[in-house]
């Protein structure tokens, strides 16, 4: 096995603010990782509450974790640059602070970027958290193969101002620090600047890959920031926008319709801000103007009255408590779970989703037998509680979830 010293070091690169509710959460899952070389910088972004007593408490347990404390807000974009100033890595890992990972999350996107010779590699999203979105993938219903190449053009093709979970902004990569060089976020930016980095890379020649496999759990919640729109976060993008320059001339087309998409949205964050403030007169010119916004409100309601329909699949009502059983095999006999457990055997993307569903739902009580078990266990969000059944070999060598109970198998 490939001594912790021999592997280069990444540097898990967080901004937060005012996270304090999962903060803690999202730095334990970073910190439990399988990887050994690993250090945590979390800039935090100013916060008002307990986020930085958090931090401190937690750096005391374990010294990878250091805290970048700002005196001022600067936003997202400026905390991670702030981060990254601070950070000591070959690879910088991007993890928002309210998100999970699995944990052998890095060691297996390092072997990925190793054996593709990736500047940039990324892994799937599953979100959770909100019932409506619960389960959503970004690359698992779109993709065929395991790895793709996020080339320039699938890249931009992928965002408009309302392509949400499509785009490939969301993704969060593992960025080799020697290509970023000087490059840093757009601190103008407070919306889209994961998106704007990633692609001034992609025009700077860098090779990003992609891995088809939900390692990261995009947790979505009333506080969050990525899916709201404002004009001056639209202008902003708009701004970064026009400084891509390619000679590319189908890049060069891609690149233009992404503008005409944010001009568009432009145009209709105008509209919907005039209606909110009650300027009649003015949401009046925007609409002979533009009739087409009258559409895109159409759409818009429709898509709003479809969310509020959204309901829990039929089966335990939301809140009900549900047991599910990772991993195949009965465990010798020794599982014992009422009839009405979830077994859920394989990692492949429905399971997967469906475990995340099923989080978002409501407490689960988890069995997870086996090294299968305890690797499937990593893709489950939130739990109540986990029994593990694991033979003794495992056991002594595979690190387990906090708060999580052992049994023994016997041998066979």
């Amino acid at each position: 096995m490939t001594s912790r010293d021999a592997l280069p070091l990444v540097s898990v690169v967080m901004s937060n603010f005012n996270g304090a509710a999962y903060l803690e959460a999202a730095v334990t899952s970073v910190l439990a990782q399988s990887y050994g070389a690993l250090e945590v910088i979390v800039a935090d972004d100013a916060s008002t509450d307990d986020s930085v007593t958090i931090l401190n408490r937690l750096a005391e347990d374990d010294p990878r974790l250091k805290t970048v404390a700002l005196t001022e807000n600067k936003g997202p974009a400026g905390a991670r640059n702030a981060a990254i100033e601070a950070a000591q890595g070959d690879w910088l890992a991007i993890v928002d602070a309210d998100d999970l990972v699995h944990p052998d999350r890095i060691a297996r996107l390092m072997n990925h970027a190793k054996s593709h010779d990736a500047d940039l590699i990324a892994d799937d999203l599953v979100s959770f958290g909100a019932p409506e979105t619960a389960g959503q993938t970004l690359l698992c219903d779109h993709v065929d193969d395991a790895t793709i190449r996020v080339t320039p053009s699938a890249f931009f093709r992928s965002d408009t101002a309302g392509s949400g979970f499509a785009s490939f902004g969301y993704l969060k990569p593992i960025i080799r620090r020697s290509v970023l060089g000087d490059m840093r976020y757009d601190e103008t930016l407070r919306f889209g600047d994961d998106f704007d980095l990633y692609g001034r890379l992609l025009l700077s020649g860098a090779c990003f890959m992609a891995v088809a496999d939900p390692m990261y759990l995009y947790r979505r919640h009333a506080h969050s920031i990525s899916h709201r729109l404002s004009v001056t976060a639209l202008e902003r993008l708009i701004a970064a926008h026009d400084n891509a320059t390619t000679a590319d001339t189908e890049l060069h087309q891609i690149l233009a319709e992404r503008r005409a998409g944010l001009v568009r949205a432009l145009r209709y964050q105008r509209f919907v801000d005039a209606v909110k403030a009650r300027k009649i007169w003015a949401a009046c010119g925007h609409l002979l103007r533009h009739p087409e916004l009258l559409k895109e409100l159409r759409a818009s309601l429709a898509e709003r009255r479809a969310r509020g329909r959204s309901r829990a699949p039929s089966g335990a009502q939301p809140g009900d408590a549900q047991t599910v059983i990772l991993g195949q095999g009965d465990a010798s006999g020794a599982v014992k779970a009422p009839p009405d457990a979830i077994w859920i055997s394989d990692t492949h993307a429905e399971s997967i989703t469906r475990l995340a569903r099923l989080a978002t739902r409501g407490p689960l009580d988890i069995i997870a037998i086996g090294s299968a078990g305890l690797n499937t266990l990593g893709y489950a969000p939130i739990w109540r509680s986990a029994q593990l059944y694991l033979d003794a070999k495992t056991a002594q060598r595979t690190p387990v979830p906090q708060k999580a109970r052992v049994e023994i198998l016997p041998k066979a």
